[in-house]
């Protein structure tokens, strides 16, 4: 249990470290969005090294850690566009709803992972 609330733990730590000025409005849910927001490339290469090596820090091997940090990434362009991500990211330094609803997204992924291994 420790080491599912750490991993958590790191992706909030993970969305402080990508230096997202903007404190806005948490974004809108989204969930009915049938198609998948397309992140630029460099923001999804920035997203996925910085996750992959907090997740590694945290005591995941680097597959278990690419796998959750791919599927963090599908979830969260499925939920929100690049600028509503963002969004969320900031307020979620001073919002709790909008750190549970990245929490959330963190805490399916990993179960994913927990229970098919």
């Amino acid at each position: 249990m420790k080491g599912k609330v750490s991993l958590i733990v790191s992706f909030l730590g993970f969305f402080s470290l990508a230096n997202i000025n903007s404190l806005l409005a948490v974004a809108q849910d989204n969930q009915s969005q049938l198609q998948t927001n397309t992140y630029p490339p460099e923001y999804i290469s920035e997203y996925l090294q910085n996750c992959v090596k907090t997740s590694m820090q945290e005591g995941l091997l680097e597959p278990e850690a690419k796998t959750l940090c791919d599927c963090t990434l599908k979830k969260f362009q499925q939920k929100y566009t690049l600028e509503e991500f963002k969004q969320l990211t900031a307020a979620s330094q001073t919002d709790q709803t909008a750190s549970d609803a990245l929490v959330e997204v963190g805490q399916l992924c990993f179960e994913t992972i927990l229970y098919e291994n």
